[in-house]
């Protein structure tokens, strides 16, 4: 059988997108791991568009629910995503300190929620609460090694591009 997944170069041959998709990654995991700077700043860069994005989807959600705390978290996202993208440099090297307040927010915002259905007996009370307990726990973390933070998004990151590379690069070997 057939998969359709997975395209025949792929499957059954070695191809040489695949080849140069795993270099391309090592590569870039490489740099990375060696151009912090350079990492926080596309990092920033792509924060940025994903707080908009949830920005909109906070919005969007709030229309649906009336929920005033979609609309906060809303408001508060596309703030914070056109911050970043207006100041790149200063978001890189501030992206921890941002980013554990938006977590503790978004903790605060959940315990209430997750308060709120308790009230309404709605079963998934738990769920909210417990994560926006966790996500202060976190973001007080955050706040407390800054620097930490910094360096782990910049090292994961890296780490991740080589690995992912070396898995493609292992997968194109073994084509054959």
């Amino acid at each position: 059988m057939e998969s359709t997944i997975m395209p025949k170069t792929v499957r059954n041959g070695k191809s040489f997108w695949l080849l140069l998709i795993s270099l391309i990654l090592i590569l870039s995991g490489v740099y990375v791991l060696f151009n912090p700077i350079t990492a926080l700043v596309a990092s920033a860069m792509v924060v940025g568009v994903v707080f908009i994005l949830l920005g909109v989807g906070y919005l969007m959600a709030f229309r649906e629910k009336k929920s005033s705390m979609f609309l906060a978290l809303g408001v508060l996202d596309l703030i914070i995503g056109v911050l970043f993208l207006s100041n790149i440099g200063i978001s890189a090297a501030n992206m921890p300190i941002i980013l554990g307040l938006w977590i503790l927010f978004n903790g605060i915002a959940e315990i209430v929620m997750g308060w709120e259905m308790r009230s309404n007996q709605d079963s998934m009370w738990k769920i909210f609460f417990f994560g926006g307990i966790l996500g202060v726990i976190f973001s007080l973390l955050i706040f407390a090694m800054p620097v930490i933070g910094v360096v782990t998004i910049t090292v994961v990151i890296g780490l991740y591009l080589i690995i992912y590379g070396a898995l493609e690069l292992t997968r194109f070997m073994k084509a054959y």
